[in-house]
């Protein structure tokens, strides 16, 4: 994925940078699931819950449906997919899942970059709604013509739905060569889904038709990190992983599931309370961790922050390294993205880097926990066979804070929308016992006060209403102006028309007496 001229510069013995250019970069359209929550238990005081439920078991015990396992592939850096079947007959495809939309949009127009597209001509129950629609993303967009047909998840549900479709017919930016994804999920909700909030995400029809409890869950098995039986099968370069619909797989995390609220059901929005770098904070108002707001984004690769976030938790990780690099820097180009650090020796870059931290708030507003972020994780590999090569996984962000699926490969995570709440979960693809640096960890409960935290942006509706009383207050102004203006204006000509002078009654006598 990654072309470009190389020049290398030597940082000391074991560590080099190489430039390199991008051919995408932020934006990888893969999905989050989310579990329902079936139990709470409270520990030391803190809303520290672990949900159990058997996947694909209905409220009775009969099993609706197999396993889902290993139903996700793809490569480093260009998202997770899921194969789903659409049409009569059917015609399947690879699309990402991704929990920062909401639409399920698949190619319907050959591309160079795909090998395959819906054939909308071939379906018998293929339905033209004549609407067209267009998404932009971080990374491309794509435009095309909304449309409903059966669709299923080849390795979920055994069912298939008339579901929203919108047919690719261009896009810029946004197909990859080689990643082998014809299309994308969206898991959102309805609220961010275009043109508008009619148009039904494929998940919210499937709960709404019954079929599935309102929860998904997900495990990212990064390229880094050591591999369980999840993601068997896949390649150094490649990545694997499992999607569950409508339960939690007990398998593939240990420990507890610690829970977050959801601030708003749009994207999945969630409230960081505080970052960390080595277990030191960054001692920043809470509200700027979440300027505008914060989600969680398995379509997104990097960590994400708003720019004075991303500004200062660089100088807490540079300064950590200071130290260890003696008179040597880490030039900026590495920060922004735009060049690699390279193992030349046997220790990697990993063995140098500080763990990150996000605290994130618990389902009462007095707790908190938190995710330790290991350099495996933000330190993404992406020249695996020789030289060993790392890109620094967090950016700066304009649009708000995003945990992205380098943090998610750290963790289960599960989306339980019947309890507005977002789990996190030791994920079973870290073998903590062969990882020579820090594993990714959770550490709870905290004693943390997070109101106040999250950043409220005001709502169209809300800006439509304060337009208006606005107006009317401007009207209101005017009313009372316009009538004393007019009294000012009268009152200043009636001054200078001035007054008649009043009679002279003694030079009126006096005039009297000289005639007689």
């Amino acid at each position: 994925m990654w072309v470009g001229k190389r020049s290398i510069l030597t940082l000391f013995s074991t560590l080099t940078l190489v430039q390199f250019d991008l051919s995408h970069e932020t934006k990888i359209y893969s999905l989050k699931l989310r579990t329902s929550a079936q139990a709470t238990s409270s520990i030391d005081g803190a809303v520290q819950v672990r949900r159990r439920r058997s996947v694909g078991a209905s409220d009775n015990g009969d099993v609706r449906w197999k396993y889902a396992r290993n139903n996700l592939r793809g490569r480093a850096g260009q998202g997770y997919y899921i194969e789903m079947s659409i049409g009569t007959p059917k015609q399947n495809f690879h699309v990402l899942v991704d929990t920062g939309s909401a639409n399920f949009a698949v190619a319907a127009a050959p591309h160079e970059f795909i090998k395959t597209f819906f054939k909308t001509n071939e379906s018998t129950t293929y339905k033209d709604l004549k609407k067209k629609v267009k998404v932009p993303y971080t990374q491309g967009e794509w435009d095309g013509n909304l449309c409903q047909d059966m669709t299923s998840i080849v390795t979920g549900p055994d069912v298939a739905v008339m579901a929203n479709i919108a047919a690719i017919t261009h896009s810029e930016a946004f197909f990859i060569n080689g990643s082998n994804w014809q299309g994308i999920l969206g898991l959102g909700y309805a609220d961010i889904a275009r043109p508008d909030n009619t148009v039904e995400p494929f998940f919210t029809t499937l709960v709404r038709q019954g079929h599935v409890e309102n929860i998904f869950a997900i495990q990212l098995c990064g390229p880094n990190l050591n591999k369980q039986p999840s993601s068997a099968g896949a390649t150094e370069a490649e990545v694997a992983g499992t999607m569950t619909v409508g339960g939690v797989d007990d398998t593939l995390y240990n420990g507890t599931m610690w829970y977050t609220p959801l601030t708003k059901e749009r994207f999945y929005e969630v409230v960081v309370v505080d970052m960390e770098v080595n277990n030191e904070s960054l001692a920043m108002d809470c509200k700027e961790y979440n300027f505008d707001k914060t989600i969680v984004d398995s379509g997104t690769t990097n960590l994400r922050l708003p720019e004075a976030v991303f500004s200062k938790l660089n100088a807490k990780i540079t300064q950590v390294l200071k130290p260890i690099l003696k008179n040597k820097t880490i030039p900026p180009e590495f920060w922004s993205g735009d060049q690699l650090i390279c193992r030349d020796g046997p220790i990697e870059p990993w063995d140098w880097f500080p763990t990150i931290s996000i605290t994130l708030q618990g389902m009462d507003e007095e707790q908190a926990f938190k995710l330790v972020v290991s350099p495996k994780q933000y330190l993404s590999i992406v020249e695996p066979d020789s030289e060993h090569c790392y890109k620094y996984g967090i950016s700066s962000s304009k649009s708000g804070a995003v945990i992205g699926a380098v943090v998610m490969e750290g963790f289960y995570v599960v989306f339980d929308r019947n309890n507005k709440s977002v789990g996190f979960a030791m994920s079973t693809c870290a073998d903590q016992t062969e990882i020579p640096v820090m594993a990714p960890n959770i550490v709870g409960p905290l004693r943390i006060n997070s109101t106040g935290c999250a950043y409220n942006v005001m709502s169209p509706d809300n800006q439509i209403l304060l337009i208006i009383a606005y107006i009317m207050a401007a009207i209101c102004v005017l009313c009372l102006v316009v009538p004393m203006i007019f009294l000012y204006v009268h009152w200043q000509m009636e001054k200078c028309r001035g007054k008649p002078d009043a009679p002279d009654d003694n030079g009126l006598l006096r005039q009297t007496e000289s005639d007689s």
